[in-house]
C-alpha cells in the first residue's frame, strides 16, 4: 500500500504553531512582496477566498472578518518541514519528499498499517504542532484521492481506500479537474466529452486515452484502476530548472532598477546551481508588465540564449542575463515583475570541456565562485556580491506582515515570561 502524507493548510499552521491566540482563526498567507494569497486557513477558505487571488480584492474581507494576515516566511516553513520529514525518515524506510509539505510513503514492510498512521499523525502534531493527513491506497494516484477525502471527512484524518468497492465509491465523487496529473487544459477537453468524474474517466477504453491523453494519460487511468505506473523516488533528483523573479512594490521604467534586478536574481540563481552541483548552457529572461492596470501596456516579454559552455559562475550567468535584459527591454512601459529561469543542466564533474576553452581560467573562477559561496555561509547571505547588483533598493520583497524566524535565529526564538 502506498500512503500521501499532506500538512494540512501547512503555511497558515506554521504561523499558529508559534501563534496558539489563532487556532480556530482565519488566517491568510501573501507571496512574495505580499501580492496574492498562496495559502488560507479552513476559516477562510468557506469565506470562497481562492488561490492566487490579488490582495487587494480581498481587503474588505479581510478588515470586515478580522483576518490574520502574514508575509510568507519560507524560512520558517522550511525549517518546520525538514523537521516533519526527518520524522519520517526515521519511522519510515520507503519515503519520497514530494514537496515541502507532502512525502509518499511505501507501507510494504509494515503489518499494521493504521497503527503506523495513527503513530505519524499524532507524533507530527505532538512534536511540530503540524497536522497532517494520510491517505492510503493501491497507488499514489488514489493516494492522492484518499488523502484529498482524509482531510473533509475522516475524524482521525486517515482515509483508506482498499476495496473496489470504496474505491469506486470516492472516484465517482472527486471532479476530473482534482486528479492528480490531470491539468486545466486535459480538464477542459474532458469536460467538453462528458467526462466529470475520475470513474467516468476510468471506464474509457485504452485506444481513445492513449490516442487523446498521451502514455502519462493511459499511466493515471490505470492508476486509477489500481494497477500501479508511478513508483516512489526515493532518490532526490536535482532541478530541471531555476527560476528567480520578484514583482516590484510600484511599477517601474526605470532600466538601471531592473538591470540591477535581474542581476541580483541572476546570482541567486547561480549560487543555488552551484549548491545542487551543476551547470546550465540556458539562461532566459522575461519582464512583465501589470496586467491589472487598464491604462499600461499589457505585454510579457522574453528572450533566451544558449551557451557555448555550460557555466554556474555567477558573472558568466549575469552578463548573458543583461545582454537578454538588452534586447527585449523595450523603453516606455511601466514593469511590474522581473525574473530569470536558468535550464539544461548538467552535472559538474560529467561536463565536457570545451576544445578552446581555458582550463587554467576555469578553474581560478570556479575557486572564486566556492570562495564566495562559502564566506557568504559563514559571515551571512549575501554579504559578498558583484558590483553590479544592489544592496538595498525597494524592488527588494516587501513584506509587511512578516512573523519571526523562530527556529532559524537566536534573536527571534520564543520568548516566555514566567
Amino acid at each position: 500500500m502506498i500512503a500521501l502524507l499532506d500538512c494540512n493548510n501547512f503555511y497558515a499552521s506554521c504561523e499558529r504553531v508559534f501563534r496558539p491566540d489563532l487556532i480556530e482563526k482565519p488566517i491568510i498567507v501573501l507571496s512574495n512582496n505580499d501580492g496574492c494569497v498562496i495559502a488560507r486557513s479552513d476559516e477562510v477558505k468557506k469565506m470562497g477566498v481562492k488561490m492566487g487571488t490579488p490582495v487587494f480584492k480581498v481587503r474588505n474581507l479581510i478588515v470586515e472578518n478580522d483576518i490574520s494576515v502574514f508575509s510568507s516566511n519560507f524560512a520558517l516553513y522550511g525549517d518546520i518541514s525538514r523537521r516533519i520529514m526527518k520524522i519520517l525518515q526515521n519511522t519510515i524506510f520507503d519515503l519520497e519528499i514530494y514537496s515541502i509539505d507532502e512525502a509518499f510513503i511505501d507501507f510494504m514492510y509494515k503489518s499494521d498499517i493504521e497503527y503506523e498512521s495513527l503513530n505519524l499523525v499524532s507524533k507530527i502534531m505532538q512534536w511540530t504542532g503540524i497536522p497532517v493527513s494520510i491517505g492510503i491506497s493501491t497507488t499514489k494516484t488514489l493516494a492522492k484521492i484518499a488523502n484529498h477525502f482524509a482531510k473533509k471527512i475522516s475524524r482521525n484524518n486517515i482515509l483508506f481506500l482498499d476495496s473496489e468497492k470504496i474505491i469506486d465509491f470516492y472516484i465517482k465523487k472527486i471532479d476530473i479537474k482534482d486528479i492528480w496529473g490531470i491539468g486545466y487544459r486535459y480538464s477542459r477537453f474532458l469536460y467538453d466529452k462528458g467526462i466529470y468524474t475520475a470513474y467516468d474517466l476510468t471506464k474509457k477504453n485504452d485506444k481513445w486515452i492513449l490516442d487523446n491523453m498521451s502514455i502519462n494519460g493511459l499511466k493515471t487511468v490505470y492508476e486509477l484502476r489500481g494497477i500501479r505506473c508511478f513508483e516512489l523516488q526515493t532518490s532526490v533528483l536535482p532541478k530541471k530548472n531555476i527560476r528567480n523573479s520578484r514583482t516590484f512594490s510600484r511599477d517601474t521604467n526605470d532600466y538601471n532598477k531592473i538591470k540591477k534586478a535581474i542581476s541580483s536574481f541572476a546570482s541567486k540563481a547561480s549560487e543555488k546551481l552551484r549548491a545542487q552541483k551543476c551547470v546550465a548552457s540556458t539562461i532566459s529572461v522575461f519582464i512583465n508588465t501589470n496586467k491589472y492596470k487598464s491604462t499600461n501596456q499589457n505585454c510579457k516579454l522574453n528572450g533566451s540564449i544558449n551557451l557555448k559552455f555550460s557555466t554556474n559562475d555567477t558573472s558568466v550567468i549575469i552578463s548573458e542575463a543583461l545582454k537578454i535584459l538588452d534586447e527585449i527591454y523595450i523603453p516606455g512601459y511601466f514593469y511590474k515583475q522581473a525574473g530569470i529561469i536558468i535550464s539544461n543542466f548538467s552535472v559538474v564533474n560529467q561536463t565536457q570541456l570545451g576544445l578552446f576553452e581555458d582550463v587554467s581560467k576555469k578553474i581560478k573562477r570556479e575557486k572564486l565562485m566556492f570562495s564566495l559561496d562559502y564566506i557568504n555561509s559563514i559571515i551571512g547571505n549575501e554579504s559578498i556580491k558583484l558590483a553590479c547588483e544592489e544592496f538595498e533598493s525597494d524592488w527588494r520583497v516587501n513584506q509587511s506582515n512578516l512573523s519571526p524566524a523562530y527556529t532559524t535565529r537566536w534573536k527571534e526564538i520564543l520568548s516566555v515570561n514566567i
